[in-house]
Formats: structure tokens, sequence, C-alpha cells
């Protein structure tokens, strides 16, 4: 008698928004390792393996996410919870190799594609480096975590075994992704669903003219396909692609600097450094994009304000269009005041599903469906896995060879040193490593200068030698 399959078994949901948008690059991607999230974390002291590998084991098993797949039923895709496993568990020890025997073996498994369908979503490594420092290599579906809870998972790998080595109480555990995924559920059921749909269709329309194409590369971009399609005045660009070949790079900002940015945003009653990082990626934009005022981007939002998403596994980053229209008169200190009123208006209504704002701008604009006005996204997440007991703990997070968008800004935590880490995931094919150089160092000087003298306008900073 044939088996009936497990997925028929279990409870079965739809993707959520946030996941839809990532099965919709490993679908239309040639390169189908774009959905993993491979990263590490080291610790500078000696560890008992077996105890980190005991420690990632009941991890696993207390974090449902483990448990997550994703399933076929015709053209539909959805996902079900069932036992907590992983691809892989199991130690890698390099001792007497060299660091790079040890990068290169992350980075290849990082660039593998996992299987998607009715299988576990992870590969987990526990690691002893050549230098004696031991950790955590992981390889995760983005579909399955986002970056946030990935960390999660690391802090409580390293509590679990600070409790098994000191004898000491359990940590808390992960809270719930499926008790998330039910609530997402029940939004798309509710009046303030329907709220924020009508918002979106508004926030598309608020502006006498559509949005335009603005890229890292300048407004050569925009004119190359305009050409291409023959209609001059066109504003959109072709923002999708089969082919994408990524690479990274990664730029420290010192503790120092990070101090200033964040006394001034305390000084000026601002929520969040972010917005600094915001005004230094428009400023850009505009100064390569002819001094366009009108600046679109996508921001990614954790979407984890309640202490319970806080502790959740799942992937809950949403990615929504910020536009904004700055006149270059405004003060540095105005147009943040500016950003955050628009941000916070935006923020409101981010559990919308993104797929149906890029639906209705392509209705609203008559845009093809490989067109788009918006050509990069930010995200800013400086998370620390640090468990508490002073450890010193060195993380990366590895290119997997693949990108969803040509340029993609992530900024984290700079292993709980005071520092932030920024690093630009870059189509390689289209994007020159000088051009993100460039970019990072006119964001940064951007907001250097701004910070010193929150009376600087928009046009000066334009003005300002790079």
């Amino acid at each position: 008698m044939m088996e009936t399959p497990i997925a028929a078994l279990r409870k079965l949901y739809p993707l959520t928004p946030s996941q839809k948008l990532v099965f919709l690059s490993w679908q239309y991607t040639l390169h189908k390792q774009i959905t993993n999230i491979p990263s590490s974390f080291f610790v500078d002291t000696p560890l008992d393996l077996s105890l980190m590998k005991k420690a990632a084991e009941e991890a696993i098993q207390r974090n449902d996410s483990f448990g997550l797949r994703i399933t076929r039923q015709g053209k539909n895709r959805l996902q079900y919870y069932t036992e907590k496993k992983v691809l892989v568990l199991e130690i890698k020890d390099f001792s007497g190799k060299s660091e790079q025997e040890m990068e290169t073996f992350f980075y290849k498994t990082g660039r593998k594609k996992m299987p998607m369908y009715d299988q576990p979503l992870a590969k987990i490594y526990i690691v002893k480096a050549p230098d004696g420092s031991c950790g955590v290599f992981s390889c995760i579906c983005h579909l399955a975590m986002d970056f946030w809870a990935i960390c999660m998972f690391y802090r409580d790998i390293l509590s679990l075994y600070l409790a098994y080595q000191n004898q000491a109480p359990m940590p808390k555990p992960i809270r719930s992704s499926e008790i998330l995924l039910q609530k997402e559920m029940d939004y798309q059921e509710s009046d303030r669903y329907l709220k924020d749909k009508e918002f979106w269709r508004q926030e598309l329309q608020i502006y006498e003219t559509p949005p335009i194409f603005t890229h890292i590369n300048g407004s050569i971009m925009l004119d190359h396909y305009r050409r291409l399609i023959r209609k001059p005045g066109y504003r959109f660009c072709k923002a999708f692609f089969f082919r994408t070949t990524a690479k990274h790079e990664v730029f420290t900002i010192e503790k120092e600097d990070v101090e200033r940015m964040r006394d001034f945003c305390i000084q000026n009653s601002l929520p969040s450094m972010q917005i600094l990082m915001i005004m230094g990626l428009r400023t850009f934009l505009t100064r390569v994009n002819n001094r366009e005022s009108d600046i679109s981007f996508y921001s990614i939002i954790s979407r984890r304000s309640t202490l319970e998403e806080k502790a959740a596994g799942g992937t809950r980053a949403q990615t929504i269009p910020f536009r904004s229209v700055l006149k270059e008169e405004l003060s540095f200190k105005d147009a943040l005041n500016a950003l955050i009123e628009k941000q916070n208006t935006l923020y409101r209504h981010a559990d919308f599903d993104t797929m149906e704002i890029f639906n209705l701008e392509h209705k609203l604009y008559n845009m093809k469906q490989t067109e788009g006005y918006c050509s990069m996204p930010i995200t800013f997440q400086p998370i620390p896995i640090d468990p508490g007991n002073g450890m010193k703990i060195k993380t990366k997070w590895y290119c997997t060879g693949a990108a969803a968008t040509s340029v993609y800004i992530t900024i984290l935590d700079g292993d709980n040193t005071g520092a932030l880490r920024f690093y630009y995931e870059y189509m390689d094919k289209i994007i020159k490593k000088e051009t993100v150089v460039r970019c990072h160092k006119f964001i940064m000087k951007t907001i250097m200068t701004g910070i010193a003298d929150p009376a600087v306008t928009i046009k000066a900073l334009l003005d300002a030698p790079v």
C-alpha cells in the first residue's frame, strides 16, 4: 500500500508575505542557493566540541523553525511543521589546516543549493578553527529563518553550552514561530489588512508623478533602458534578473564614529541610527542620478517589536518601498525629520503583503513584471549574540554567490565591540567593486558631515568633493 505523504498528515499554511518574496527569488533565478543564509560565530576561548554539539542538538529541538517544511500541492507552495531536524549536524576540526581551507569549506557549503521540498532546511557544523577558536557555521534557508532568528539560535546554543558547563538552569527556549505564523494568517483575514491595503493604494498615488528608477551606478542605467525600449521619458527600468551572480564587500564603522552617530540620535530624539544610513544612501543616489530629488529604495523591516516576536524563530523580515522627495534647500536635520515622519507612517503598515504592493504598483504605473523603480534594499539589524558572560565573539556572514537585487546593504552588529559592519552584496556582472567603495565612502561622509553640522543643506552635501 502506498504511504501517505507526511505533508498530508500535518496542518498546512500558505507562505507568509515575507516568505513569498524569498520564494519568488528562488523560483525565477538560475542560482538556487540564493535562499541560503550561510554564517558563523566563533568565540576566543577553547570549547568542548562534543558539549557544543549537544547544545546545538538541544537548541534545534527547542526551535520549531527546524521543523518547518515547504511542500507542493499543484501550483501552490505551502508549509507545515514536523520533526525538528537538519540536513547535517557534525563536528568539523580544522586543526592543522589553514584559515583559507576553512573559509573555502564555508563558502562552498553556502553556495550549494539545498533541497526545497519536504526536507529539513538547514546544515549545522560545530567547528574548531586553525587558531584554536571554536564556534558554529550554519547554512539555513531564508524561508525558515531570517538573520534575526539565526542570531537568536546562535545565542541559544551558547546559553545552553554555558548551562551544561556550569550545571546551571536551562535558559528560556526560543519562542514559537508557528504561533506567529498563525497570527499572520489571522491578520490577512482582518479589517486591519483591508485598511493597510487601502493605505498602500493611496501611498502609491499621493505624488504628482510616478516614481523614477535610481541606481547605484547612476543615471546611465535608466538612460540605457530608455534607449533600449525607445521611450525617452520612461521612469522605470529592468529590475529583475535570471542570472544573479554576486560578491560581498564588507566595511567596518569603528566604535568612535558609531558613538558619535548614537549621541547625535539621542540629542535629536531620533529613534535609531538607521535613519542616518537612509539619509546617506538617498543622498548618494541623488548625486549619481542627475541630482534627482525623488528617490526610492526598499526598506527591510525585521517586524520584531514585541517580546514574543524578538524571542521567536521564523522569517519575519518584510520588504516595503520607501519613496521620498527632498529639496536640496533642506538642511540635514530637517531632511532627517522628514524621513523619520515618512518611515513612521510606512512602518505602521509594514505587515501588508509585499507581493500585493508589487501588484498594485504594476497596475497603477503600467509597468512590466520585470520592471521596477527601487533598485536596492537596505536593512539595519545590529543584533548581538553575546549570551552575557563576557565572551568575545566573532561573527561572519558569507556570500552565496547569488543576489536577489543588484545591490543589498545589510548593517549588522560589530561583535559587541561598539562597531558596526556594512555588508554590500552586489551583482558583479552589473556593479563594480569601485562603485560600492565610492557609495560607502559617500554615505559615511554625508553622515559625519551632517552630524557635525546639522544645518548643512542637501545641496552642500551633494556639492562636496568625495
